[in-house]
């Protein structure tokens, strides 16, 4: 890559957020995606063409986002091939790449506009309560594989950087009004508008209110009612200014009332067996975030975010407040053919979480702090042909001291429109509370199961003996080692992209499932039962209780590959299709369980069609084959279609079926993983109609 190429580059050192209010409407259609000539910026930390990026990356347009008919982020994460969207009910979501999803993804680092929404307490990301208004979505950046060096810790299995509209590009008058079998409404209204000549505006509110899941789910031989109801109030902003050439302002917050009901499962009596239950959780978010972008010179260019986070949430038997403040610098520049990015961050971490019957903490952590930096240079080995990225992100957090997450890439482009690509990259995920900290009351194991032998009295036998997975300070973070290789092709009318990887774990946390030490402490109940003492024994056994530890023992390896090919099979048909494989397998000491899913294989047929019958009318179909042995569920295959029409330059409807064919199944079903009970799925159906004024 020669200087001459670079003059353009002040403008591809510009943050996502100023890149994406110069670009045109028609740069995110179907076309350019097919032709991978799309800028982003998740991949580099500053914007490149994603034909040219060393990294298994997928960009979902803001026109597939509106002409799915989605409700939500993760139904719109459905449109994107070789990303694992499971539904636990219907307000609840297993998601993940390269992996096995949980209802909690702690190995996905997912954002909105580079700000993370990573909580320590659980490595949760609240699917549902995550509320941004899907036509003020630019577009979504999804990686899947390491994204460690540039943007720190938990990015094991991918990336997810949600990247909203500018302002400039809102000016107007939006609403829409949803209905359907599932929810009862959903409404959307934005108004935009200039400030004077130097900035733009716009403010935001959603309204939803979801039905219930039509059937519900058996758990220990009792039918569960679903009540997985969402009642959501969203109310937000943002405003740009460009006071001069030079410099660039963002300014943006939300805030988001969840009222969710769900079913639960905890052990929360004397019984000591988890118990099916239902419960209102209560959330609120907040998020406020700034960034300053400045254009130095024509090599150089700098940038500084400022982000805050609040997440409140109420249950019966738990109750949370997390709280971050997020401080990045970032400075990228030119010398000669090297590009060069370097930058420092802060995370401070106020954590509280009141104890109670479900969980206690032995060390009352209240704040957490993260600090580091990171260094990436790109060289352009042979110009126009063979480019060199390497780098390393350095990083310091309080619970497992200092982390280094290097990687190195290298792409090869024998001729403009192939590319191929390799890396090699560690990663880092530090471990959450609950494995460091916390103790939480789980189901109790019966004597029966513990002795080997009946006792040959009934409520002994399956008395359940109170157990607790502790939390554990000596836990270390665990570590990924990820081997890749790709390739892209690309013309007018079909394109390449196919990606390898093998990734090797270590310090991976599992749990100890060996009660043989602990074995001493029955040996007074024992006693009591020999000398037909059995009401003593029965007293003994409640003042009992098993430990289960956690630990770093445990090592994984996952293999597989991506494919996607896109084919504009005539000029008012695009089609996708893709095939994912994943096979993770583990190696476990003796006496230990894995904590987040088992050996298992994933794969996904995906097929993607978006069809334009008339003038005005639009058509897109996906279908999900989805077959894996790692959520304890059916195989399936669900059809989403949604059909558009744009009735005149002010209005347009649309018809959404989703889960179509599917049938009621089940998607996830690991209930060891979740205190959550998961619903039958069943198909949706919805009216919207859009107005824009």
């Amino acid at each position: 890559m020669n200087i001459t190429k670079n003059l353009a580059w002040p403008l591809l050192l510009i943050s996502p957020l100023a890149i994406a209010s110069s670009l045109n409407n028609e740069d995110f259609d179907l076309d350019a995606l097919m032709g991978m000539d799309v800028q982003a910026t998740s991949a580099m930390k500053r914007a490149q063409s994603a034909f040219d990026t060393a990294s298994s990356i997928y960009v979902l347009s803001k026109e597939q986002i509106t002409n799915s008919g989605a409700m939500s982020v993760p139904e719109a994460l459905q449109l994107v091939p070789g990303l694992i969207v499971r539904k636990l009910d219907n307000n609840q979501w297993a998601i993940t790449a390269r992996g096995v999803a949980s209802r909690y993804s702690s190995k996905l680092l997912v954002m909105i506009d580079g700000q993370s929404l990573y909580s320590p307490q659980f490595a949760a990301v609240y699917w549902e309560a995550l509320n941004v208004p899907l036509y003020d979505i630019e577009r979504i950046e999804v990686i899947r594989g390491q994204g460690g060096l540039l943007w720190g810790s938990n990015a094991n299995n991918g990336v997810i950087n949600i990247i909203t509209k500018h302002s400039l590009d809102t000016r107007n008058g939006y609403a829409d009004f949803s209905l359907g079998n599932q929810i009862k409404h959903d409404a959307n209204i934005r108004y935009g508008g200039d400030i004077g000549n130097k900035g733009s505006y716009r403010i935001y509110a959603h309204f939803n209110d979801g039905k219930a899941s039509k059937d519900g789910t058996i758990y220990r031989d009792e039918i569960i009612t679903p009540v997985d109801t969402a009642e959501q109030y969203a109310f937000g902003f943002r405003t740009d200014f460009t006071p001069n050439n030079e410099w660039d302002v963002l300014l943006q917050g939300d805030i988001t009332y969840s009222k969710l009901a769900q079913n639960l499962r905890a052990a929360i009596d004397e019984t000591n067996t988890n118990l099916a239950f239902s419960e209102n959780f209560d959330r609120t978010d907040t998020r406020l975030m700034a960034r300053v972008d400045n254009r130095i010179s024509n090599t150089a260019n700098q940038m500084l975010q400022l982000s805050w986070l609040k997440q409140s949430g109420t249950e019966l038997y738990l109750k949370e407040d997390f709280e971050s403040i997020d401080i990045d610098y970032q400075m990228n520049f030119i010398y000669s053919s090297v590009q060069l990015d370097w930058g420092l961050n802060y995370r401070y971490n106020a954590v509280n979480s009141e104890e109670g019957i479900v969980f206690t903490s032995d060390k009352d952590i209240h704040f957490l702090e993260q600090y580091g930096g990171l260094f990436q240079m790109q060289y352009s080995v042979v110009p126009d042909s063979v480019d060199l990225i390497v780098g390393t992100k350095l990083e310091h957090n309080d619970l497992t001291g200092w982390q280094n997450q290097p990687s190195a890439r290298l792409t090869y482009k024998p001729v403009a429109n192939h590319l191929a690509w390799g890396a090699v990259s560690r990663s880092v995920r530090i471990p959450m509370l609950l494995e460091y900290d916390y103790n939480f009351k789980v189901s109790g194991i019966e004597l029966s199961r513990l002795l080997g032998e009946s006792t040959g009295i009934p409520q002994l036998d399956n008395y359940r003996i109170e157990t607790f997975l502790n939390g554990n300070d000596e836990v270390d973070s665990e570590t990924y080692v990820s081997y890749e290789l790709g390739y892209r092709f690309s013309n007018n009318y079909w394109s390449i992209d196919l990606s390898l990887y093998k990734t090797e774990g270590e310090n991976v946390v599992a749990y100890t499932s060996n009660f043989e030490d602990q074995s001493a402490q029955f040996l007074p109940a024992l006693a009591l039962l020999q000398a037909n003492q059995f009401e003593l024994a029965g007293l003994a056994l409640t003042t009992t209780k098993l430990e289960l530890d956690v630990v770093s023992a445990a090592e994984a390896t996952t293999n597989g590959g991506d494919f996607v090919l896109a084919w504009q099979a005539a000029k008012n048909i695009k089609m996708e299709l893709g095939y994912s494989y994943t096979d993770l397998t583990y190696d476990l000491p003796l006496g230990t369980t894995p904590a987040i899913g088992y050996n298992s294989t994933n794969r996904q047929l995906f097929a993607k069609a978006d069809y334009s019958p008339f003038t005005n009318h639009a058509v897109l179909a996906t279908i999900r084959i989805e077959n894996s042995n790692a959520y304890n569920t059916n195989n399936y295959a669900a059809l989403d279609i949604t059909w558009n029409w744009l009735v005149d330059s002010h209005w347009s409807v649309g018809l959404t079926g989703k889960n179509l064919f599917a049938g009621s199944h089940l998607e996830f079903n690991n209930v060891s993983e979740t205190y959550t009970i998961p619903n039958y799925i069943d198909e949706n159906f919805a009216l919207t109609i859009s107005a824009n004024f």
